[in-house]
């Protein structure tokens, strides 16, 4: 998908990927990624309310993880493609969350203002054209 990687190139990151939300049969799938280190993150199906997926969902915003925190946690997405610092915002559609799209490094890193700016933009772009790919 050229979104992820456009977005990778706007904020300098090494990983974007987009997941989708499954809200009858109730868990989130990793679906496309830009700058990934294998197909690993296909197999990646959680449960709602696990994980980065269920956190983003809970508080309906973005967020980020820090190395301290990716270091303690078990979460399949950070863990498969390695990265210890991630930025997420949540792909709405009306009021409803139907994808989250992440942001990561493989490096410590703290995402600045106008960078969560852009991961959010995305998302807002990426909303328009989601029905389309689910």
């Amino acid at each position: 998908m050229d979104k992820l990687s456009e977005l990778r190139a706007a904020v300098g990151s090494d990983f974007a990927s987009l997941a989708v939300v499954d809200r009858r049969e109730r868990y989130t799938r990793w679906k496309w990624a830009s700058g990934n280190l294998n197909e690993r993150y296909l197999n990646i199906s959680v449960r709602h309310g696990q994980g980065i997926e269920g956190q983003i969902i809970k508080v309906g915003r973005g967020l980020a993880w820090d190395y301290e925190e990716s270091r303690k946690r078990t979460d399949s997405i950070l863990l498969t493609e390695r990265l210890l610092s991630a930025y997420a915002e949540p792909v709405m559609s009306g009021q409803e969350i139907v994808g989250i799209l992440l942001a990561g490094d493989r490096t410590r890193r703290v995402y600045e203002t106008a960078e969560r700016d852009a991961v959010a933009q995305a998302a807002s772009e990426i909303a328009e054209f989601i029905g389309g790919l689910i």
